[in-house]
């Protein structure tokens, strides 16, 4: 008898199991894919989300974490079960950001969250480097002129707001700038020169990439161009036009030398014995 009952109560049990389906999650949010913008340029996030808990799906509430900072998020329903939320940051300087967007149901204390990444890139410049060879043997100085002419507020540049930074931050590689100089001809124009033995480049790299910021009421927001360069083997003084030096003093000797040779076919300087 109690064997009997034992196999009633477990197949009792097995009916309850098959019966019930699983707990599904009552709040879920989808925070959307992944996202690509440029410095100082705003970023809006369109979040979705779904409550199937009748009890409290009308009382959510959302933030949104921009890894910079957490804001309240704008909640806008769609119906009694589905919304969206909505939020809007913006990045200054470049780099990868992990936004994590929570909503909560208030009445049931349920909580979801998801997160998405924000690849930030810099403004791009136009950027110019004077000479277009390179020979990190040379002492010699590479110029790199760097053009503003949207964002230092110059001429018909529409963003008036904007002033240089800290001049001293637009790098190449390592390399920090020797001189800086601000020049308001063209809408604005960065000068800037680099000691080329410091512009750790090798044979055969075909760019200079110049990284800095400006200064905004949003922050320093990231800048970045590159210009082409002819890069040649550390130390080959042959390459004329390097710009070290050595192509100039060639052609100074070589006029020299000219200038005996028609002196002494002038007779105006006694030529070398026989």
């Amino acid at each position: 008898m109690r064997r009997d009952t034992t196999i009633r109560i477990f197949s009792l049990l097995l009916v309850i199991a098959v019966a019930v389906p699983a707990v599904q999650a009552a709040l879920v949010v989808d925070a959307g894919g992944d996202r690509t913008v440029l410095a100082g340029e705003p970023v809006t996030i369109l979040a979705t989300y779904n409550d199937t808990d009748p009890a409290g799906a009308l009382n959510i509430s959302a933030s949104i974490d921009w890894s910079t900072a957490t804001t309240e998020a704008e909640v806008v329903r769609d119906d009694d079960h589905n919304g969206t939320v909505r939020g809007t940051c913006t990045y200054p300087a470049a780099g990868t950001y992990a936004v994590t967007v929570q909503v909560m149901n208030n009445a049931t204390g349920t909580l979801a969250c998801d997160t998405l990444n924000v690849t930030v890139s810099p403004q791009p410049v136009e950027v110019k480097a004077a000479p277009k060879t390179l020979n990190q043997k040379s002492n010699g100085i590479m110029t790199i002129f760097v053009s503003l002419a949207g964002w230092l507020g110059f001429g018909d540049a529409d963003r008036r707001d904007v002033a240089a930074a800290d001049l001293t931050e637009f790098t190449i590689g390592d390399a920090m700038p020797e001189k800086v100089n601000v020049c308001a001809k063209d809408g604005g124009t960065l000068i800037l020169k680099y000691r080329r033995a410091d512009l750790d480049l090798a044979a055969g790299d075909g760019n200079l990439t110049v990284a800095g910021s400006v200064a905004t009421e949003n922050g320093n927001v990231s800048v970045a161009g590159s210009s082409a360069v002819s890069v040649i083997n550390p130390g080959n003084g042959k390459k004329n036009g390097n710009g070290d030096g050595s192509a100039d003093a060639a052609k100074v000797k070589e006029k020299d030398r000219k200038n005996d040779r028609e002196k002494q076919q002038a007779g105006k300087v006694k030529g070398p014995a026989p």
